[in-house]
This record gives structure tokens, sequence and C-alpha cells, in this order.
């Protein structure tokens, strides 16, 4: 199957409201618990290995952010503007990614168990190896998202768009599927399913 993977191009925009001092102490210490980073521009941040528990990126610029490796359970990322983030192998359990776009994403092993990304755009993201347990994903985009060997297990895909998603060897037991959209989706299997197509 051949996957069009998307193109990033980030252009920066200006911090709008983000707690003062907040930008600075997460640059400088590379951790930031219970910080107001709302509407911060950190697009392409190196935040490897940062501890960012309970903080709030909702509206943040973290596109082309590397994240790999951060521990963040319970950040708010809502509508955040994550596009070709590096989240791979980062511990975000239980975040808030409501309404993030996350098109381009590399969130390899990214563990997001019982996690909200309820319409999310993750278009074109790959997710091999993810841990979504549990993880409300409704209405999330997924078109050509590769979910190969992700845990899906309980996770809610209620009305989500898994056109082209690859879900090789992906573990869906008890996954909440009704309304999800499946055209040209690869299935743990490796049989396609067309049913959704137009």
């Amino acid at each position: 199957m051949r996957m069009l993977l998307p193109i990033c191009l980030l252009v920066s925009m200006p911090a709008l409201a983000a707690a003062p001092g907040a930008v600075e102490r997460l640059l400088a210490e590379n951790q930031c618990r219970d910080c107001d980073l709302a509407d911060a521009d950190l697009s392409g941040a190196d935040l490897r290995d940062a501890y960012l528990t309970y903080a709030v990126f909702d509206g943040a610029d973290l596109s082309g952010a590397d994240m790999r490796d951060t521990f963040m359970p319970f950040v708010r990322f809502r509508n955040a503007d994550m596009r070709c983030i590096a989240f791979d192998r980062a511990n975000a359990r239980g975040s808030d990614l409501s309404g993030a776009n996350l098109v381009g994403a590399s969130m390899v092993e990214v563990a997001l168990p019982k996690a909200t990304l309820s319409g999310a755009d993750l278009g074109g993201a790959d997710l091999t190896g993810a841990f979504l347990m549990g993880a409300n994903l409704r209405d999330a985009s997924l078109v050509d998202a590769v979910l190969r060997g992700a845990d899906l297990t309980g996770a809610v895909l209620s009305g989500a768009d898994l056109s082209g998603a690859d879900l090789t060897d992906a573990i869906l037991q008890a996954a909440g599927l009704s309304g999800a959209v499946f055209c040209k989706t690869v299935m743990p299997d490796g049989a396609m399913r067309d049913d959704g197509c137009p």
C-alpha cells in the first residue's frame, strides 16, 4: 500500500498569552510542572526528555517541536498546533489533545492510555506501536495514519475516519468502532476494508 505522507511547511507565529516567564523557564530547565503555556510559540523547540506534568498547552504552536521521550501525563493540548511534532516514546497518559492538529506527527510507541484525542487530526501520523488503551478518539481523523502494532484495547473510535489507515497487527479488542469510516483501511489481519468508501 502506498502511503502519502504530508509535507510539513511550518510558519512561526508570535507567542500570544503564555504565563509570564513560563516559556523561558521551560526552555531553561526542561521542566515545567503546572505551567500555563496556552497559546505559546514553541514551534521547533527542543523539549526532549522534558518533565511537563499537568502543564497547559491549549492553542500553543508546537509544530515541528521535538518532544521525544518526554514525561507529560495529564497535560492539556486542546486545539494545539502539533503538526510534524516528534512525540516518539512520550508518556502522555490521561492527557487531553482534543481538536489538536497532529498531521504528519511522529508518535512511535507514544503512551496515550486514557488520553482524549476527540476531534484531533492525526492525518498521516505514524503511531506505530502506540499505546492507546482506553483512549477517546471519537470523531478523530486518522486518514492515512500508520497504526501498525498499536494497542487500541478499549479505545473509543466512534465516528473516526480511518480511511487509508494501516492497522496491521493492531489490537482492537473491545474498541468502540460504531460509525467509524473504513475506506482502503488495512485491518489487523492484513485484509483491506472498503465498506465505508463513497
